[in-house]
Parts: C-alpha cells; sequence; structure tokens
C-alpha cells in the first residue's frame, strides 16, 4: 500500500513512524512521477511491513517541498530514526530502488545523510 502524506499529516504519519518511510515527491506535470508509481506499489508488497512507501504531491504541499528542499523530479528520500537521506532524483527500476533502500537500512550511509 502507498500512502497519500500531506502537509497536516507528515509528522504523524511519517516523522513519529516506528518504520522507515520511502517517500516520492511528485508534480501533476511530472510523467516520469507518474511512472514511478507502481515501482512504489510493486515494493511496497515486497517490504511489507518493513518499509512503509508514500507519495507528497508538492503541488499541494508546499511545506514539505520547501522542507525537502525538493528541486528535481521524482525525488525520492528515505526517512529513518529522525533522518532523511536521498536515495534518487530521477526515474529508476524497482530494483535499483531496493538495492539502495536495503544499503541504507543495513547501515550504508549517503554523504547527504541529514536530520529530519
Amino acid at each position: 500500500m502507498v500512502h497519500e502524506i500531506t502537509d497536516e499529516t507528515f509528522e504523524a504519519e511519517v516523522a513519529n513512524s516506528s518504520v522507515p518511510c520511502v517517500i516520492e515527491f511528485t508534480a501533476g506535470w511530472c510523467t516520469f512521477c507518474d511512472e514511478m508509481i507502481p515501482v512504489f506499489e510493486e515494493l511496497s508488497e515486497k517490504f511489507g511491513d518493513e518499509v512503509k512507501f508514500c507519495i507528497v504531491n508538492t503541488d499541494e504541499n508546499k511545506k514539505l517541498r520547501i522542507r525537502f528542499a525538493v528541486a528535481a523530479f521524482p525525488y525520492i528520500v528515505l526517512v529513518a530514526d529522525g533522518m532523511q537521506t536521498p536515495l534518487f532524483d530521477e526515474l529508476v527500476t524497482a530494483e535499483r530502488l531496493e538495492e539502495r533502500i536495503r544499503f541504507v537500512l543495513d547501515g550504508g550511509k549517503a554523504p547527504t545523510t541529514r536530520p529530519l
């Protein structure tokens, strides 16, 4: 299941989540963003309760777009333990995204990991 997150639901659904969250920031005009939705659905089923997959429409949720400094679409970030780790700012396959998620969850560090 892919969860839709808003400026109002972010704290409860993501920041306070007991499981890591992978967020895709989208825009209404972004066709690549639409192509990522089946990838998120596939990985959501694969990861089950281990990871929560979320989508944020930046056209409607400008506070989150600013908070995460979204400058490219689709922008994909992992949020876990109060930290945000950018994963991709481009269209990627399910295999590449899964590989990167598992790398970060297994303790791999990205140079741009920073506090929420």
